[in-house]
C-alpha cells in the first residue's frame, strides 16, 4: 500500500494528504469488504442445516465481532487511545452477562447442538422430558432455540439448553421403525396361527414376514397378553401405525380370532 502511494506521488504527481490515515482507511475497507464476503457465504453455507434464520443470525454475530475487531485495530493503528473505552466496555460486558446467562447458555447449547448434530432439520424425534415429552418433526433449528412440529400440527419452541439435559430419541437415524402393539387374545388362539395369519398380511403390505415378532407377556383366565413388533418405513411411521391397526383387526373379524384389546404402545 505504501508502495502505491509513494508511485503515485512520484510518478503520476498526485500528492496524497495523510498517507498512514489513508494506509489505514484503505485496509479497514479492505477488511470489511471481507467481512461481508465471509457473512454471506457463511449465510449460504449454514442454510440447509439451520434454516434462513438460524444462519442468518449467525451471519449478523459474526459480522459484528469482526468489525468491531476491525474498527478497534484501525483505531489503535491511528494512535487512538482506546484504554478507558474498553475498560467501560468490558465492565458492560459483565453487568450484561449476567443479565443474560439464560441467553449465553441458550446460544452456547446451539453451537453444541449445531455441532454435535445430534437431529437436523426433518428429523422425526421425541424429546424425552419427564412427564410431558414432545415428539415430532424438526423444523427449525436456531442458536438459541429449537422448533418442533408435533404430528397434531403445534409448532413448540424448546430451548437448547433442555434438548442438551434430557435425552433425545431420533428415529430418522434408522431406516425402519417398529410399531409395538399390546394385544389381549382369547385364551384358546393358537399364538404360531395368529403369528402366521399377521405375517401373510404385512407381506401382502410389502414387508418381511420374518422380520415381524410376537412375544407372549403373560396369561390370565380368559386371554393371553402378547406384543407384537411390525417394522416399518420410519418416513411412513404415522400412516403405517393406522394401518396396520386396522389390518390386525380385519385378520382378526375374518378369521374368528377374539381379541379382547389393541393398544399401542408409545
Amino acid at each position: 500500500m505504501s508502495f502505491a502511494l509513494y508511485s503515485l506521488e512520484r510518478i503520476f504527481g498526485i500528492s496524497i494528504p495523510f498517507p498512514e490515515i489513508t494506509i489505514s482507511l484503505a485496509w479497514t475497507f479492505i477488511a470489511l469488504v471481507g467481512v461481508w464476503i465471509l457473512g454471506h457465504t457463511i449465510q449460504r453455507t449454514m442454510s440447509p442445516l439451520i434454516g434462513h434464520r438460524g444462519a442468518a443470525t449467525t451471519r449478523k454475530i459474526v459480522t459484528v465481532v469482526l468489525v468491531l475487531a476491525i474498527v478497534i485495530a484501525t483505531l489503535e493503528r491511528l494512535n487512538i487511545d482506546l484504554t478507558g473505552y474498553l475498560v467501560s466496555l468490558g465492565i458492560t460486558a459483565v453487568v450484561l452477562g449476567f443479565a443474560a446467562q439464560a441467553t449465553i447458555g441458550n446460544l452456547i447449547a446451539g453451537m453444541l447442538v449445531l455441532i454435535s448434530k445430534p437431529f437436523r432439520k426433518g428429523d422425526y424425534i421425541r424429546v424425552n422430558i419427564v412427564g410431558a415429552p414432545i415428539e415430532g418433526t424438526i423444523d427449525e433449528i436456531s442458536f438459541l432455540r429449537s422448533r418442533v412440529l408435533t404430528n397434531d400440527g403445534i409448532s413448540i419452541s424448546v430451548p437448547n439448553t433442555v434438548m442438551l439435559q434430557v435425552p433425545i430419541s431420533n428415529f430418522t437415524v434408522f431406516a425402519k421403525r417398529p410399531i409395538i402393539l399390546n394385544l389381549a387374545l382369547d385364551r384358546n388362539v393358537s399364538i404360531d396361527s395368529f403369528r402366521s395369519k399377521v405375517g401373510t398380511a404385512m407381506l401382502d403390505r410389502g414387508e418381511a414376514q420374518s422380520e415381524i415378532r410376537l412375544y407372549v407377556k403373560g396369561l390370565d383366565e380368559d386371554s393371553i397378553a402378547v406384543e407384537l413388533w411390525v417394522p416399518v418405513a420410519t418416513q411412513n411411521f404415522l400412516k403405517e401405525r393406522s394401518l396396520i391397526v386396522h389390518s390386525i383387526k380385519e385378520i382378526c373379524e375374518h378369521e374368528g380370532i377374539v381379541i379382547r384389546k389393541i393398544e399401542l404402545q408409545t
